[in-house]
């Protein structure tokens, strides 16, 4: 909200459309490893080495923050680093409409353009969508639809109203327990 709900409803949770940034590039890693998505023949693992150098993609050339490179990197290392250039190096492989795909099944349903750029977090989403995405991670790849309402109970103490949660499993446990451990 806003600090004057009668001059302004704006939900900033649910209305404001704003850029992901380095909070996108878990969705993008975890196409990657995840056998039953990522076209990488093997998938990738958290230990997989990545190219960490000046790249070019169809004239799009993504800089790490810092504009220091280190050659290659772990996945987990690019991951714990934010490292722009292996993470688009990573979308390059996985395509863009997977990215998309990824993210939409994860809970974000923004219309994402599939355009590589997406893979360092430069699409737009609201708060609410993309911390559904995440507690896919935390619910061991369970996605579940996000509500306000977990129960109402009259004055009398009676139940008239509980929340029946809408879940279904879009990632592998395996994996959303993989990078659970790479996000601490």
């Amino acid at each position: 909200g806003g600090r004057d709900y009668a001059s302004s409803q704006f939900n900033r949770v649910t209305q404001a459309q704003r850029q992901p940034g380095s909070a996108f590039k878990p969705i993008v890693y975890l196409a990657a490893m995840d056998p039953n998505r990522s076209p990488l023949h093997p998938p990738l693992t958290l230990a997989s080495t990545l190219p960490d150098r000046p790249m070019s993609f169809n004239g799009w050339s993504p800089v790490n923050f810092e504009r220091t490179y280190r050659g290659q990197v772990t996945v987990v290392q690019a991951l714990s680093e934010s490292l722009n250039v292996p993470t688009a190096y990573v979308g390059s492989e996985l395509g863009a409409p997977l990215m998309v795909k990824t993210a939409h099944e994860m809970g974000i349903y923004a219309d994402l353009p599939a355009v590589l750029p997406m893979a360092i977090g430069a699409d737009e989403m609201t708060l609410l969508e993309l911390t559904s995405a995440y507690q896919t991670f935390a619910s061991m790849g369970e996605q579940a639809t996000p509500y306000a309402v977990e129960s109402v109970i009259d004055a009398s103490g009676r139940q008239i109203y509980q929340h029946t949660p809408l879940t279904h499993q879009v990632i592998d446990p395996n994996v959303a327990y993989l990078m659970m451990g790479a996000l601490k």
